[in-house]
């Protein structure tokens, strides 16, 4: 079967988008041609990286030939939600210009968020490559990096966030924020 949104994958070096209309194989072999191309290395477990790249995107309820006795773990459950709003922020960010904040005030919102209650670490963003995938979105990383996990008032991986610069229609979620956090104080300036 056909995962929801087909069978897409983003170069995570490149950020381009490639799609098949037939199979994930196909998918596979287009990915690869891209990276040739591009004079970028191919690692010997890429075609389970693009496999990992579908599932991540996919709910696990509706994965098939799961044995009926093996119910998807809450981490599951949760990867999947992270991956999910994550990725709706960062292509919201992207179609409003994906304009970045000056790399000090990134630091600084870092700080911020490294010591708030909001601040949940229970995933390792590591182990699950989700740092990277952020990562090669915005290009860029904060000192406070490994301290940061997920934003608990919008599901978000926090420094898929902290280096983005609202305005153009580009806002932060700030309900339930705690007064000293720095989505308060940028949804005045947007």
């Amino acid at each position: 079967m056909e995962p929801p949104g087909g069978w897409v994958y983003r170069d995570p070096d490149t950020n381009m988008w490639l799609a098949s209309n037939k199979n994930i194989d196909d998918l596979i072999s287009q990915a690869r041609a891209h990276r040739h191309a591009n004079k970028l290395a191919i690692p010997e477990d890429f075609s389970e990286r693009v496999e990992a790249f579908i599932a991540y995107a996919v709910p696990p309820e509706l994965a098939l030939d799961i044995p009926s006795n093996r119910v998807a773990s809450s981490v599951t459950l949760q990867i999947f939600s992270v991956n999910k709003f994550t990725n709706a922020w960062l292509l919201k960010w992207q179609k409003h210009g994906f304009r970045k904040c000056h790399q000090d005030e990134a630091e600084q919102r870092a700080q911020t968020c490294q010591t708030c209650m909001m601040n949940r670490r229970e995933l390792c963003l590591s182990c699950k490559g989700i740092d990277i995938w952020v990562n090669s979105w915005t290009g860029r990383h904060t000192k406070c990096d490994p301290m940061l996990g997920v934003c608990a008032i919008d599901g978000i991986v926090i420094f898929a966030s902290v280096h983005a610069l609202p305005g153009n229609g580009l806002e932060f979620y700030t309900r339930d924020a705690p007064p000293n956090c720095w989505k308060l104080s940028q949804g005045e300036q947007s």
